[in-house]
């Protein structure tokens, strides 16, 4: 290498050094501190109002939003910034106003169409309130319907129906990826009455896409699996989503599930899930019971071989 080259890369070096050392700090300013995330957090505190929703963008940052959140109000709060219903949430389409923790210039897809209406920064997290132009209004989240005013049974293809068992102590264990959805204490237990897997009742999944979805877990084998809620108020339409927790899915080798939802005796709306569609919506129209109480009925199947299908159902009555 002639004295050229090598008078070359000894300029070079440093130069590239000093590259790396200003583009390592830049990288290290745009990472949000917790002090970012707890001001962000105080002020949609602040901000909320009934009815409002706190949501973090992008998604895979919302434990850190959450971790800010559950600082200022503790785990045990009655008001808590962040729940289940937000964490577990399939769509934003009965929420007026939406306040989006937002790191990197993202928001979440489901505010698309939604106006932004502000914007705050806290360091390097910006608080932006969102308000939904034609918010859906929800008259019963039948998830949270699922307990011992309902009635849950297997019913075979013959027509024979084993009742399930209401539970309000059922045996819990840790939820990771491979153990499953935690059951809930207060539950239904079905046939054949294993408490880790024949259970109904609410719960959360991680779905296909690694996101948490609220949602009623049944097992759905090649008998019915058949929740029965007693006549109330019902509204212009049902949304639906149904899927499987992603460990169960992935693979993509095993039966799909079929999902019914009946009002008055009468379906309403029908989904086929196969491993590999995720978290898959569906709805149909109610409209010809809106403004009378009728029973509604959620029935969940399997196609061919029922070997590890557990599904997940969520559902909403709306005007």
């Amino acid at each position: 290498m002639g004295p050229g080259k090598r008078a070359l890369l000894l300029a070079v070096v440093p130069l590239v050094a000093g590259w790396e050392l200003l583009a390592a700090e830049r990288q290290h300013r745009a990472v949000p501190t917790d002090s970012d995330w707890r001001a962000a957090a105080a002020a949609a505190l602040a901000a909320k109002k009934p009815g409002d929703m706190v949501i973090v963008a992008p998604r895979w940052a919302e434990p850190l939003g959450r971790k800010a959140g559950f600082e200022l109000t503790g785990l045990a709060s009655d008001k808590p910034l962040f729940d289940l219903r937000m964490a577990g949430r399939s769509d934003l389409e009965t929420v007026p106003r939406v306040l989006e923790l937002s790191i990197r210039g993202k928001d979440d897809p489901q505010v698309k169409g939604f106006r932004l209406v502000s914007e705050q920064a806290f360091g390097t997290v910006k608080l932006r309130t969102f308000d939904n132009p034609r918010p859906e209004k929800l008259l019963r989240d039948l998830v949270s319907e699922v307990d011992a005013t309902a009635t849950v049974s297997r019913v075979a293809p013959d027509g024979a129906s084993e009742p399930c068992r209401w539970e309000t102590e059922g045996s819990q264990h840790i939820p990771n990826l491979f153990a499953g959805p935690v059951p809930p204490k207060k539950r239904w237990s079905c046939p054949p009455f294993d408490p880790g897997w024949s259970w109904v009742g609410e719960t959360a999944i991680t779905d296909l896409d690694y996101v948490p979805r609220r949602c009623v877990l049944m097992h759905p084998t090649l008998s019915n699996t058949t929740i029965a809620f007693p006549p109330r108020p019902i509204g212009q339409k049902v949304v639906a989503y149904v899927g499987k927790h992603v460990y169960v899915e992935r693979e993509k080798r095993l039966s799909p599930v079929h999902v019914r939802i009946s009002v008055a005796g009468k379906e309403v709306a029908h989904a086929f899930q196969r491993d590999g569609d995720g978290w898959l919506r569906f709805e149909g129209s109610t409209a010809a019971w809106a403004g009378s109480s009728q029973p509604v009925k959620i029935e969940l199947w399997a196609e061919g071989s029922p070997q590890f299908r557990v599904a997940c159902v969520a559902a909403e009555l709306r005007e």
